[in-house]
This record gives C-alpha cells, structure tokens and sequence, in this order.
C-alpha cells in the first residue's frame, strides 16, 4: 500500500460468529491485503482478518468500484470511531486558499494557521477564485491521500465540485460532500440536535412572502438568518426580532436581512427563537449583546479542544456533569470534523447554538498551535 491510503467506511453489519464486518469505500483505489493495519481516526488499531467483495461485479463495473467488506482483528479492543480508516495516521495534509493576488502564498488571514500546520505536515494551497470558475489550482507541498481543508465557506454545490476533483488526484477531504452539507447548513443538522437548541423553522425559497408566512401563530423573539449565517452585527436592523407577532417590524427586519444578504442567501431564511443567555457585555462596533459562549472542535467523535469564543485567555468553564454531557453529544455527530458552538443560558443551562463543518469554521479564541497540536 502507499502511503496514507483512506479507505471511508459505509455501513457495519455484525455477522454471527465473526463480528463486525466494515463495509468501505477505498477512496485512494489502492492495494489491501490479509494482515495489514489500518488505524482510525482516534489511532485504534485494526489487522486486516478476512476481505471480501460486498456484492457480484456487473458487467461494466470496475473492480475499483465494488466495496469492500473487511473484518478484522481488533488490536486495541474497540471498533472503529468515526467514518474512516486509514494506512498512516502521521500523514494527515492541510489545504488552504492562497492569496488571491499571489499564488504560492497562503490568503493573509490564515497566515498564522498555516505557520503552526506547516511545521509538522505537508501544507498545499489552491486558488479559491479559480475554484469558483471551475479550475482547480493548486500550489506549495505535493499531497496525497487524508486532507483537512482550512478556509473559506463554500456553497454546498462549491464543496462538491471541489472533494471531486481533488479526489481525482487522490488527495481526500476528512468531510464528504454529504457531510458537509450536513453540519454546514442549520436543516442537515437540527433533527439529530433539536432537543438541545433553540426552536428553529425554515423555509427553502428565500423570499420575504414566504418567511413572514412563517411567522404566523408565533409569538416571542426571534432571530433571522439564513442555513449558515446570521448578520448579527446588524442586530438591530437584520438579525434580531423583538416581538414576532408586531408583523410590520418584522417584515422590516427580515426584508433587511433579505436584501443584504443578497446573493450569498444559503438555503432560504431561517427563524430562530431568541434565548434568554447569560450576557457577558456587548460587542464595541455594534452593540450586539454578547453572551458566555464556547466553540468546540469534534473530531472522530470526540472533543478535541476548545476554549472561550469571545474572551481571549479565558478558557471553557464547565463542570464534570456538563463535560459528561458535552462528550454525549459530541457522540452523536456523523461526520469526521465539525465544530458546536455551546451558550449558557441565564438559569446556567447549556444550549447548543450552532454546528458547523470544522474546515470552515474560525478558531475564535483558540490558539492556532493548540489547535494543529490537538490534531
């Protein structure tokens, strides 16, 4: 096998007799063979006990194309967490955008990120700008195989066309299209999550009719946003909603919202009812309150880091029966890498405010050193 081959499990089944057979998808079309190890995510060990091909070859099909069924020996005791196996945990890649006027140099605003990551793994760029017109540009480290993408968001239909063509070259993204659009947009997400935040409905046109359609039999606050964003830098004039059911102000706010978002609307509007936090001050350019709030990095399943999103230094303050519950639902996640932003409410409870693909998300006030060390 080459190195850092991936290889993204599909589906488990637990067989009588033999445990648990793998299904998975080899991503990087390489060799695997009786007694080799692949590692999780996590760096659980698994040997290679017995292969076989999940269903007949058709006529027409490649062999490349056929999923593998793979059972094996479990060397450290456990089964595999996360969606992925792979030959060499220690060749895990980054990806970044470079700067747009110059190629072979990482975008300004990832600088420091792509200083801390490029002291111990290859580190590639590619031009954002010529993705958005198709091209894939790529620059700095020759990659292959298990790849992290750090940078900007992407439209759902963006990532796609990017994970395909880089997995032509056999550079695999962590997160799968599917996955993306997942925890990338508040719909993919919010069923698996609702017991946990804010009561949230969406509509997928876009329009002003069709969300002040909405509104109807709501009462309460409410916060306008569309599947990914917010403006809640404009929180008084496109973001927060003071009394739903005052239908002209409210019509006001998300027309605002409608019309400043303009042509980067994600999805189509979201309303989302506004929960008492426990305030910490408010921001100093537009006077949005700012509550007690966290950002957490899940990967494989498990919290990795994470730290105060607004104060710097200030570190997660949470104690052993939230970290229990914080560790739960970092659980049931379905995707490698993501990141839950967590805000305490005013009676101390915590609340999930949002999830989101971990590539695209900023490391706010963690530092860019702990975070490449936590990978």
């Amino acid at each position: 096998m080459t190195m850092a081959d991936v290889f993204r499990i599909t589906d488990r089944f637990n067989i009588c007799g033999k445990g648990t057979l793998y299904t998975l998808k080899n991503c990087t079309q390489s060799d695997i063979h009786i007694g080799d190890i692949l590692y999780d995510l996590n760096s659980n060990r698994f040997k290679v006990r017995d292969i076989e091909l999940i269903k007949r070859i058709r006529d027409g099909v490649s062999i490349d194309d056929v999923p593998l069924g793979l059972s094996f020996e479990l060397i450290d005791g456990v089964e595999a967490e996360g969606n992925m196996l792979v030959t060499s945990l220690s060749d895990i890649n980054f990806l970044f955008c470079n700067h747009p006027l110059y190629p072979k140099r990482v975008d300004e605003d990832y600088e420091g990120e792509f200083q801390a990551a490029s002291r111990d793994r290859s580190c590639a760029l590619f031009s954002y700008e010529n993705l958005e017109n198709g091209e894939l540009s790529l620059y700095g480290d020759d990659i292959y195989g298990l790849t992290v993408y750090r940078g900007w968001m992407m439209k759902p239909e963006m990532y796609r066309l990017f994970y395909d063509k880089l997995e032509a070259k056999g550079i695999i993204l962590i997160n799968t299209p599917e996955e993306y659009e997942r925890y990338h947009m508040l719909p993919g997400w919010y069923v698996d999550f609702k017991e946990f935040t804010a009561r949230s409905l969406w509509e997928d046109k876009g329009s002003l009719s069709s969300a002040m359609e909405m509104t109807k039999g709501l009462t309460g606050p409410y916060i306008v946003k569309d599947y990914v964003k917010s403006r809640k830098h404009e929180w008084y004039d496109a973001c927060f909603i003071p009394e739903i059911d005052d239908r002209e102000n409210a019509e006001k706010i998300i027309g605002n919202f409608l019309d400043r978002q303009g042509d980067d609307l994600v999805g189509g509007v979201v309303l989302r009812k506004y929960e008492n936090l426990k305030q910490i001050g408010f921001h100093e350019k537009s006077r949005m309150p700012i509550s007690e709030e966290y950002r957490l990095f899940i990967f494989a399943g498990k919290i990795i880091i994470m730290d105060d999103y607004w104060q710097a230094d200030k570190g997660a303050g949470f104690n052993e029966d939230e970290l229990v519950w914080l560790n739960e639902i970092a659980k049931k996640v379905k995707s490698n890498f993501v990141t839950i932003d967590i805000a305490r409410r005013e009676d101390g409870r915590l609340i999930i405010m949002e999830l989101g693909d971990g590539q695209v998300s900023g490391l706010q006030q963690i530092k860019a050193d702990d975070f490449y060390s936590s990978l």
